[in-house]
């Protein structure tokens, strides 16, 4: 059920690449990864939005049967059968929630309503992930979670993906919050924990390098480009080892 990474964009990758570094949790984050993208096709560009509304509305009564014990989809099947009881499911409809604003032209007006926002496509899913890994649901999976993926999606929109940046909102005022996040994820974790979560270190890795390229690639007006392949597995390889070694 791996995602190709020819079929995503670059952070996309980024963050199923991470997947590798998850030991016996790896079937169930591919399994959460590919919901992910199931969601995001179901509210592609150029889909008839009754088409659009009538596939979130079967996915919203799949999560609440996932939720429940008895999924009937193959992709929700595997990952309570990788997952097992103890994550709470329900945070996917935070993900339903982002598709929903997705699909209705929502636009954040402020840096708060975008991180908002970004809670709900990326951040619930993250916290979902740091359960996964953890084996529990937790204060510190909320928050690792919930920071990682803010981070990780503002580093998605500086690299041109939706949502459109608030108005008057900078570029360095968004890079710097979402390496602020970043930040504030690792922290949140103590030390014992952070071996558990070493996907989620390879992501903000990966997400670092990105910012990085990003800002050096605009300061001499290039087009934005991820760093290469082989340089992104070397940095996954060092923060995965770095999580573990904590």
């Amino acid at each position: 059920m791996a995602i190709s990474a020819s079929a995503v964009p670059p952070l996309s990758f980024a963050v199923t690449l991470s997947a590798v570094f998850a030991g016996r949790a790896r079937s169930a984050l591919e399994a959460l990864a590919a919901i992910d993208a199931e969601l995001a096709l179901a509210v592609r560009p150029g889909i008839e939005h009754a088409v659009a509304h009538a596939k979130l509305g079967w996915w919203r009564a799949e999560i609440d049967r996932l939720h429940a014990g008895h999924p009937e989809h193959p992709l929700t099947r595997a990952l309570r059968a990788a997952a097992g009881e103890g994550p709470d499911y329900a945070l996917l409809h935070e993900r339903l929630a982002a598709a929903d604003l997705a699909l209705a032209g929502f636009a954040p007006a402020t840096l708060a309503e975008l991180e908002a926002l970004l809670y709900r496509s990326h951040g619930a899913q993250w916290q979902l992930a740091a359960e996964i890994l953890a084996a529990a649901p937790g204060a510190t999976a909320a928050a690792y979670g919930a920071a990682l993926g803010k981070g990780l999606g503002l580093v998605e929109l500086l690299a041109g993906r939706p949502p459109a940046p608030p108005p008057g909102v900078a570029r360095p005022v968004l890079a710097a919050r979402a390496a602020a996040l970043l930040d504030a994820a690792e922290a949140a974790l103590p030390a014992s924990g952070r071996a558990a979560q070493a996907p989620g270190f390879v992501a903000a890795a990966l997400a670092r390098a990105m910012l990085a390229s990003l800002a050096r690639e605009r300061a001499i007006a290039q087009a934005p480009r991820p760093p290469a392949a082989v340089t992104q597995l070397c940095i996954a390889w060092r923060a995965a080892r770095r999580a573990r070694h904590a």
